[in-house]
């Protein structure tokens, strides 16, 4: 009977979702993990200018003091494909860095930028993006690097994000019994300390086409779920691939044209604590 509790009691919560950014959920063990999203930074605007209908969110990096966030963008209807754009808590609007053709970025150090593009020529560094004007530099620096390698993810992180998503939406090992929509977990993004990991899912019909996309925190000590954010509606609004960390409480995410931050809260009580 527990094991039914537990997952009637994920369904409820799934239904009282909306598209409003979520509260979190609290388990047997007195253990709450709460996810309070804000948004950050509207992309409609970079510098003096305003980008098309058609423009998107690529990738983000977060600053590690979450201060600054760099931001990969496109923008076909003014025939931009990747060009990178920086904002911190003091800005209004997101400054562009470079126009066009970026193909990697990177944090190499305290405020410090490195960006390639796909001219090949060379990692150009950005010394300040919090300075008032930025200056970028080309660089044959070696200690400069290359990106990070992406962090590993481990199987039991992966499968409870399943478990979650298969009781939430009521279709054991993966399979939906009558629904004309089957969710899976599209991406899991582990916290830098590795305690909490981020997971995208989303629903896929008999057609293959994606829609109603959600992030949610998972914390690996507890095994607790809570949702951060879900978009009714088509991937592109809430995509999988625009998901990052920024420190260990912060998770970071594009929702349209806008960007949005995630402070994640957890506390664990005692017998009888509130």
């Amino acid at each position: 009977m527990k094991i039914r509790s537990l997952a009637l009691g994920l369904l409820a919560t799934s239904v009282a979702c909306n598209d409003a950014p979520e509260q979190g959920t609290r388990s047997a063990s007195k253990s709450v993990l709460t996810a309070n999203a804000t948004q950050r930074v509207s992309f409609h605007v970079v510098g003096s200018d305003t980008l098309s209908d058609s423009a998107r969110i690529l990738r983000i990096l977060p600053e590690p003091d979450g201060d600054a966030i760099i931001a990969l963008f496109a923008d076909p209807g003014r025939r931009i494909s990747a060009g990178l754009a920086v904002n911190d808590r003091r800005m209004s609007n997101p400054q562009l860095l470079w126009p066009d053709s970026v193909s990697g970025v990177w944090w190499t150090g305290s405020h410090t930028l490195a960006f390639t593009t796909s001219t090949g020529d060379g990692v150009r560094l950005v010394a300040d993006v919090h300075a008032a004007t930025m200056k970028i530099a080309d660089t044959l620096d070696t200690r400069v690097g290359s990106p990070p390698a992406a962090m590993s993810v481990d199987s039991s992180v992966v499968q409870r994000a399943r478990a979650y998503i298969d009781s939430v939406h009521v279709q054991p090992g993966g399979v939906a019994r009558s629904a004309p929509l089957i969710y899976s977990v599209t991406r899991v993004v582990p916290s830098p300390d590795g305690t909490m990991a981020a997971f995208h899912a989303a629903a896929r019909d008999s057609s293959t086409v994606v829609s109603n996309p959600s992030w949610f925190v998972l914390d690996r000590s507890s095994g607790i779920v809570t949702p951060v954010d879900r978009v009714t509606g088509p991937l592109v609004e809430l995509p999988s691939s625009v998901g990052e960390w920024g420190g260990n409480n912060s998770f970071y995410y594009a929702k349209g044209r806008t960007i949005w931050e995630a402070g994640i809260q957890r506390v664990t009580s005692g017998p009888g604590g509130g």
